[in-house]
C-alpha cells in the first residue's frame, strides 16, 4: 500500500496548533477550519482546546477510517497513478505519509510526500486524498511560477475532473471559479507532458 497512515492525540495537538497559527490566512481565503466542539479558536487558549480534544478523542474512530481508506484506495490506486503519470509525465512518487485528523481544513499537504486528511468533514472521501496527491505532484511548478492559491485549486480540480480518471462523485470547488475564463482554456490547450510548458504559458498570461 502506498499510504502509510498515522494518527494519535499528539498528532491532533500538533494539527490544532498549526491551524491556530494559520487562522488569519484561512480567513483571508474563506476556509472554515474545524476545532473540538464548543471551542472558539479566537478566544479560547491552548489548554482549554487541548482539554476539549482529549475529551472527544476516540482511537476507534481512527482505526475504522484507516480500514476504510485502505480498502477504497487499493481499488483505484493502480489506474490513478497510471493516468497521473501519463498526464503529467515522468515517474511519480507512490508512497505517502497520511495523517488522520478531525480538525483543521479538509485536507492539506507538504512536500515531499505528506498528506493530512480531515475525516471529520462531511465532504471528506478518498477523493480528498487524491486531490492532495495531485497538489504534491504540481507543487514544484506552483512555487516556480508563483501560482496563487485559488488558481492552483482550480488546476487540481481540472486535472481530477478529466474523464481519464473516472472518479465517482468528484465535485469541482467553487474556489477558483473566478479564474475559470483565464485558466480553463489554457489547461485544455496545453496541459500535457512536459507540464512545465503549461505553467509557463499560464504565468506569461499574467492572470493574477
Amino acid at each position: 500500500m502506498p499510504l502509510v497512515i498515522k494518527y494519535g492525540e499528539k498528532l491532533e495537538r500538533k494539527r490544532i496548533k498549526n491551524t491556530l497559527e494559520k487562522l488569519s490566512w484561512y480567513d483571508k481565503f474563506g476556509y472554515s477550519p474545524r476545532f473540538p466542539r464548543k471551542i472558539n479558536p479566537k478566544l479560547d487558549n491552548l489548554e482549554k482546546i487541548y482539554a476539549a480534544l482529549k475529551n472527544e478523542y476516540k482511537e476507534e474512530d481512527y482505526k475504522k477510517v484507516t480500514a476504510k481508506l485502505n480498502s477504497e484506495f487499493s481499488k483505484i490506486e493502480d489506474s490513478f497513478f497510471k493516468n497521473l503519470q501519463k498526464l503529467c509525465g515522468g515517474r511519480r512518487k507512490r508512497s505517502f505519509i497520511l495523517i488522520l485528523t478531525k480538525y483543521g481544513v479538509g485536507g492539506s499537504y507538504s512536500l515531499p510526500n505528506k498528506i493530512i486528511y480531515n475525516f471529520g468533514m462531511k465532504s471528506s472521501s478518498v477523493n480528498t486524498i487524491l486531490h492532495e496527491i495531485v497538489h504534491l505532484v504540481i507543487e514544484p511548478y506552483i512555487q516556480k511560477y508563483e501560482i496563487q492559491q485559488n488558481e492552483k485549486e482550480r488546476i487540481v480540480d481540472l486535472i481530477l475532473s478529466l474523464k481519464s480518471f473516472k472518479l465517482t462523485n468528484y465535485k469541482m470547488q467553487k474556489r477558483g471559479e473566478e479564474r475559470k475564463g483565464s485558466i480553463d482554456p489554457i489547461f485544455t490547450a496545453y496541459f500535457r507532458p512536459p507540464i512545465d510548458n503549461f505553467f509557463k504559458k499560464l504565468s506569461n498570461k499574467k492572470i493574477r
